[in-house]
């Protein structure tokens, strides 16, 4: 008698136990069926925006040459250069159509291959590489005129940093050595491992980047000799309108924190 009541408790509780993960595993198929339907209703529905967007833009590349700049979604660098892009553009006989920025969560970011087919169609009739020769120097015209803009990371810039920096050190050795020159008695050293690393911190309060410490690296005694002098003029370099940034320049904690003097 108890084991039958055993047996009938037992297959009972299976019974719900069973009941149970089958509403579950319902439940679950029922919302990844729903997710899937959404999926394709998305894919389809950017699938539609995309052909008739690239139909205009055939259509428009007939008649006229543009170029749009992507700024990375959601959270990416504004282009700075629009004034300088626009003017040389506008050279080639190409019209600046400005700037976009696209989906993140997956949907279809308006008139987004209207925009991809416009550049590409203007790339092949001018060539790719001119076209980014263009920007880049339109990016370097504006660099001129706001040189702090190299201390903070843009995306816009991320070809000044290849090859270990070496580049956009050189634009901060440019912007010194206009203002300041040698002192007398200072000869060129012929060893191009001479130089100063110069160490930086982004203070929050005033946007602008302020001195933490020198590392001197000379290759002789005449290097030696001058590194007081270095060091002041570098100072005062740092506390010229140049190393002020943006006020949104720490959001991403994103700054150029050090740069190298060479010995001229």
């Amino acid at each position: 008698m108890k084991l039958y009541l055993f047996l009938l408790l037992f297959s009972g509780q299976y019974f719900v136990f069973a009941q149970t993960f089958s509403n579950e595993d319902s439940f679950n198929l029922k919302r990844e069926n729903e997710a899937k339907e959404r999926l394709r209703e998305i894919l389809k529905y950017r699938k539609e925006q995309c052909t008739k967007d690239s139909l205009i833009a055939v259509r428009d590349a007939k008649t006229v040459n543009k170029y749009f700049i992507n700024n990375i979604a959601p959270d990416g660098s504004d282009f700075p250069a629009k004034k300088q892009l626009e003017e040389s553009l506008k050279k080639l006989g190409v019209v600046w159509g400005g700037t976009w920025m696209g989906s993140c969560t997956g949907g279809y970011s308006a008139n987004s291959c209207y925009y991809r087919y416009m550049n590409q169609f203007t790339e092949q009739k001018f060539g790719k590489e001119i076209i980014q020769n263009i920007i880049r120097k339109s990016l370097l015209d504006y660099i001129e005129k706001n040189p702090s803009i190299i201390f903070e990371y843009n995306d816009h810039l991320d070809w000044l940093y290849e090859n270990n920096e070496t580049a956009v050190n050189q634009l901060i050795n440019k912007l010194f050595y206009k203002k300041y020159k040698s002192p007398k008695g200072y000869r060129k050293s012929q060893n191009k491992d001479s130089f100063t690393t110069v160490r930086l911190f982004y203070d929050d309060v005033s946007h602008r980047l302020k001195l933490d410490h020198f590392k001197h690296q000379p290759a002789d005694i005449n290097s030696k000799k001058f590194i007081p002098y270095f060091e002041q003029k570098i100072t005062e370099f740092i506390n010229s309108p140049i190393f002020v940034l943006s006020e949104n320049a720490g959001r991403h904690n994103g700054v150029k924190t050090s740069f190298i003097i060479y010995y001229k």
